[in-house]
């Protein structure tokens, strides 16, 4: 139902009877246009139960169940796309699922949106297409898009798992958890809903008589290509998936098993080329269930990899844990890029901003793996990397906490009491070091920055709190006052602010022009060499630094002389990367002399990336000393 059949309905239906004449001056629509399209509406309405009447002298209404009418327009409304996301999403779908070309004319009536917005969306749609080396093409009977089956099959594949990230449920059936996964209302439309009940049963087969065992990710990878490859088989259309230096492997037996399942329950014949393609989803899902200890043991065979991982991160000052971690995670993943296939992760976005210190460290190892396995790696294989590096940073970040010693004379079973309430009511604010009797307290030195005692102790040189061994609310009090009188944190971030550092600019800049200003700024200050610029923007290259209205360009510590943060504020925003709209540019200009500070300064800037008040302030200080002095709040106590 397009854009003017809608409006004719929902007017006939709110007045109930109406004439020619009334809907062509509501709706400025001829009456020839009119009557061409009532004559569509008339079996539109059918389905309902609904009879459309024309009749001359009398007028024009429906009759028969209109309230189911108007609850199917009332749905319809519902479930159009509304923002720009959605109705990229639309678009997406259509030209990626779609067996005929369409109009950008039939995409307005569809959306319900003007010509103009059709075209601006489709601006966002060429982006996300060019990703995938597909082109969209513009001509007189519509839009079509111009690309190998593999590229369309790769953009298909991200569009839906978009949506399909997190629907995964499971239920106990007759003793046994049987795995159901949904495709939200707005995706239904894209396949039959027995194409996706037929093929998620035949995968339920293949568990069930195989001995796999598949991620979330596996099966929603594996079940989105099957609807897509069994659907366009029946409609003739599924031609083979050209794909750059192809592997080719031998079909395994859970290959062959699938493979009958689908030609049995689809009654069709799976072609060779797309077995092959079967197999490799099936040979990478065979591949990750060899066991940690199995991959261990190759790793210590063959040292390549784990040799390759110290002598990269060997500035970081890793830890084994690390190497091995990254080392049995790499293994699997090597194999199933090394055949071409990436797994999607929802969770990439907030790796991104939460963990960025992390994620940079990813970043810098890809061009090394890539380069070494011949194999490309996308932002999701590398979120899932950069929680390797940030579980390194936690165990080798300093505690923030107050360190704290508790001193008890009531006995083992008491002092355990108190430490065990103590730990529970301030977890966040106390790290408790020792529990220990008075006689050891004075037997040895006091590392500790409080202590918290059921004796009266006097004459220390910290801070001493008595409790009672129950620690009752006026124990609790007192500490907390004692907490909230420590010292402001330091504010790392603008320790490495200056204001002659900080450019507020009104031009409108692309991404590379604001590396290039501000870069230039470090250099000209003496805070970097000549060459930051570049280097910048060859790392800016591999993976966006933007973080919604923030960006962070870097680049190798051994190119600043002295540390320091330059800071671009561009109230016009920049188009970074044609996705984010940026505003604030922090070149981070960091080296070897700051290294035990970076936590605190990251942490500094998550801070303010989660305070939209802030970054709205400084996005319209008018200079650095102003932009500065609103910096300067951040980890300031309420």
């Amino acid at each position: 139902m397009n854009k003017r059949e809608h409006a004719i309905i929902q007017y006939i239906l709110a007045q109930q009877k109406t004439h020619y004449v009334d809907i062509a001056a509501q709706l400025q629509l001829s009456e020839r246009t009119i009557a061409t399209t009532l004559d569509y509406i008339e079996g539109m309405v059918k389905p309902f139960n609904v009879k459309l009447v024309r009749k001359p002298n009398d007028g024009i209404y429906f009759t028969g169940d209109v309230a189911a009418l108007t609850n199917h327009l009332e749905k319809e409304a519902n479930d159009r796309p509304q923002s720009k996301e959605e109705r990229r999403h639309y678009i997406l779908a259509k030209l990626l699922l779609g067996s005929e070309s369409i109009t950008i004319q039939q995409l307005s009536d569809a959306l319900y949106v003007s010509r103009s917005t059709v075209e601006n969306d489709l601006k966002k749609v060429k982006q996300e297409l060019a990703q995938f080396g597909l082109q969209l093409a513009i001509a007189h009977t519509g839009l079509s898009l111009i690309g190998s089956e593999h590229q369309k099959r790769q953009a298909t594949v991200d569009l839906i798992s978009q949506y399909w990230g997190k629907r995964t449920e499971a239920e106990e059936l007759n003793g046994q958890l049987v795995r159901h996964i949904q495709l939200p209302d707005k995706l239904n439309q894209l396949f039959e809903p027995t194409l996706i009940k037929n093929v998620l049963a035949a995968l339920t087969e293949l568990i069930e008589k195989s001995s796999l065992s598949f991620t979330d990710y596996e099966f929603q990878s594996l079940a989105i290509h099957l609807m897509m490859a069994l659907e366009r088989l029946a409609q003739h259309q599924l031609v083979a998936a050209t794909e750059p230096n192809p592997v080719a492997t031998p079909l395994i037996s859970e290959t062959k098993l699938l493979v009958e399942i689908l030609e049995r329950r689809f009654e069709l014949t799976i072609p060779d080329f797309e077995q092959g393609y079967l197999n490799r989803h099936l040979v990478t899902v065979q591949s990750k269930d060899t066991s940690v200890q199995t991959i261990q043991t190759e790793l210590r065979q063959s040292v390549g990899l784990p040799q390759l991982l110290r002598q990269q991160l060997a500035q970081l000052a890793v830890d084994e844990e690390l190497i091995q971690g990254l080392a049995v995670h790499l293994s699997s993943a090597l194999r199933r890029l090394a055949m071409g296939l990436s797994i999607n992760n929802p969770y990439t976005d907030e790796i991104r901003q939460n963990f960025p210190q992390a994620f940079d460290q990813a970043v810098l190892l890809k061009p090394v793996l890539e380069n070494q396995y011949q194999i490309q790696m996308n932002e999701d294989e590398l979120a899932f990397i950069s929680l390797h590096f940030e579980a390194f940073f936690e165990r080798h970040s300093e505690d923030a906490r107050l360190s704290v010693v508790v001193v008890c004379s009531s006995g083992i079973g008491t002092s355990q009491l108190l430490g065990q309430r103590l730990a529970k009511t301030f977890a966040q604010e106390l790290r408790i070091t020792r529990i220990i009797a008075l006689g050891e307290l004075l037997a040895t030195p006091i590392k500790e920055s409080l202590v918290i005692s059921t004796i009266a102790i006097k004459g220390l040189s910290v801070p001493v709190i008595e409790v009672s061994p129950l620690l009752n609310r006026h124990d609790i009090g007192i500490i907390r006052q004692m907490i909230t009188e420590q010292p402001t944190p330091t504010n790392h971030l603008v320790a490495l602010l200056q204001p002659e550092l900080t450019i507020v600019t009104q031009e409108r800049l692309t991404d590379q022009g604001a590396i290039e200003l501000i870069g230039q700024r470090l250099i000209d200050q003496g805070y970097a060499k000549s060459t930051v610029v570049q280097a910048a923007l060859a790392r800016e290259a591999l993976a966006s630094t933007a973080l919604g209205r923030v960006a962070l360009p870097h680049a190798d510590p051994q190119l600043i002389t002295k540390p320091a943060i330059g800071l671009l504020i561009a109230p016009q925003s920049i188009n970074w990367q044609h996705n984010d709209k940026v505003q604030l540019v922090f070149f981070m200009a960091l080296n070897e002399t700051v290294h035990g500070q970076m936590r605190a300064i990251y942490h500094d800037l998550d801070q303010l990336i989660e305070t939209p008040r802030l970054l709205k302030q400084v996005a319209q200080a008018s200079d650095g000393t102003a932009a500065l002095a609103i910096l300067a709040q951040l980890n300031q106590k309420n």
